[in-house]
């Protein structure tokens, strides 16, 4: 009867464990770098920027048949350039 047993071996395999994956990359920004002159410049910048672009399209939208009217009349030049 011995001899029909298996032999035992253990329950749990024995692996070993990769401690790069479990590593946690947070990707949080440097309080120090938004310190600096040359991001309080870049912010107006960009703000100033935005103001400028908001102004534009207002103006665009308020005008629009103007704006239009000047797109078709450059077309029309342009088409006649072309097939002269």
């Amino acid at each position: 009867m011995l001899r029909l047993k298996k032999a035992a071996r253990p329950r749990t395999e024995l692996k070993q464990h990769n401690n790069q994956d479990t590593r946690v990359t947070v990707d949080n920004q440097d309080s120090k770098k938004e310190r600096g002159k040359g991001n309080r410049i870049k912010r107006l910048r960009d703000v100033i920027e935005a103001l400028v672009i908001r102004q534009v399209l207002l103006d665009v939208w308020e005008n629009r048949l103007e704006y239009w009217e000047l797109a078709c009349d450059k077309a029309d030049k342009l088409i006649e350039v072309l097939t002269s």
